[in-house]
């Protein structure tokens, strides 16, 4: 199969896609979308997302969008590097874990912390900043209890929980360190001291294969 990733460089959805890709070894050609040109609201592009977003995996004349689901494609079309598990039980419990991370986590992050800081609204009201903030915490509590019992989110492998959690914890991290954010006292920008396991979790899965193939380029200037 012949397929083409379509990206943008800091999208944490876009790098799920693009890791799993990595991690399993499969081949595709790359199509970076500039979001300053508004790539990603061409005609070309809505004719294979009409939402407008990355990540989009095109194989063929078939265009599948939404980053858990390219990973489910990913995993069902190339099973030697399985990433949702092996047995029934396994396959349940990664699905267990990228549920607790979408449904109970993962927005906290992007709507009360990333996007205000990304979009330069946040100093608009610093105590709900620090409200979140607070709450971060206890939303990552689940994680830091799993990850001090075993290696990964699932269990002893790397599994869809890890490649769907991490980047946005990357990102998480990467605005939790800018002045504005240092400056409103959020106490994010050193998550993996207040909750080692996570911590340990960060510096293991930044040596996974593909890890550095799929970090966002315009991260690295």
């Amino acid at each position: 199969m012949d397929h083409e990733l379509f990206w943008i460089s800091g999208s944490p959805y876009a790098w799920r896609a693009q890791l799993a890709l990595e991690y399993k070894g499969v081949p595709y050609v790359s199509r970076r979308l500039d979001a300053g040109k508004q790539e990603h609201r061409a005609s070309a592009f809505l004719a294979l997302n009409p939402r407008g977003k990355v990540p989009v995996l095109k194989t063929g004349d078939t265009a599948l969008y939404e980053s858990v689901a390219i990973i489910a494609f990913l995993d069902r079309a190339y099973p030697d590097v399985p990433l949702l598990g092996h047995t029934a039980q396994e396959h349940g419990h990664i699905w267990q874990r990228v549920s607790e991370f979408e449904n109970y986590t993962r927005d906290l992050f992007d709507v009360e912390i990333v996007r205000p800081l990304l979009r330069g609204y946040a100093k608009d009201n610093p105590g709900a900043m620090r409200a979140s903030a607070a709450r971060v915490y206890d939303a990552l509590g689940w994680m830091e209890q799993a990850l001090s019992i075993t290696p990964y989110l699932a269990g002893d492998d790397i599994t869809a929980a890890d490649i769907v959690a991490l980047p946005n914890i990357q990102m998480l991290r990467r605005v939790a360190v800018r002045p504005e954010a240092i400056e409103m006292e959020l106490g994010l920008e050193d998550l993996g001291a207040r909750l080692p396991a996570l911590g340990a979790w960060l510096s293991r899965m930044e040596t996974v294969r593909g890890y550095d193939a799929a970090y966002p380029p315009h991260w690295r200037s």
